[in-house]
């Protein structure tokens, strides 16, 4: 009861859809077996999934403590990876991105359906010259010119 009360304060969902669900499963089978390992107990421990841009930016938030194991990649906006897919006969790119070694966000193209996704292309590890998009989306939002 108060997991459904929090959700209605706070907005959001207690776990990912099954399209989110989809484009992990596509980064799960790319990663080296320890990684695999690692990223499954944080995705474990999300309490809380805000969809805070609709098909642009998804954002999960964990439990707080030191039971989660993090990845070896810190800083803010790490992109983890770049999965790539079909849809509608178009190539669409959503990045993956780590907070501080955890998983944190789903960001650019975001598919809302499983239809959306007609066939994964290409999972792309850790992806050179990855730039956050969040001020991007930010400014989008609020109608101002992104930096």
């Amino acid at each position: 009861m108060l997991a459904k009360i929090s959700e209605f304060i706070f907005g959001g969902t207690r776990g990912f859809n099954e399209t989110e669900n989809r484009l992990l499963s596509f980064l799960m089978d790319s990663l080296p077996a320890q990684e695999r390992e690692i990223l499954s107990r944080q995705l474990l421990s999300v309490r809380l999934v805000q969809r805070q841009n609709p098909g642009k930016l998804v954002v999960a938030y964990s439990k707080s403590g030191s039971e989660v194991p993090q990845l070896p990649y810190p800083g803010d906006e790490y992109c983890l990876a770049n999965v790539t897919y079909k849809s509608g006969g178009r190539t669409k790119t959503t990045s993956l991105v780590l907070h501080n070694g955890r998983f944190m966000a789903f960001e650019r193209n975001v598919p809302q359906s499983l239809s959306e996704i007609e066939a994964p292309s290409s999972v792309v590890l850790h992806p050179k010259g990855f730039k956050s998009v969040a001020q991007e989306i930010d400014a989008q939002e609020h109608g101002e010119p992104s930096e």
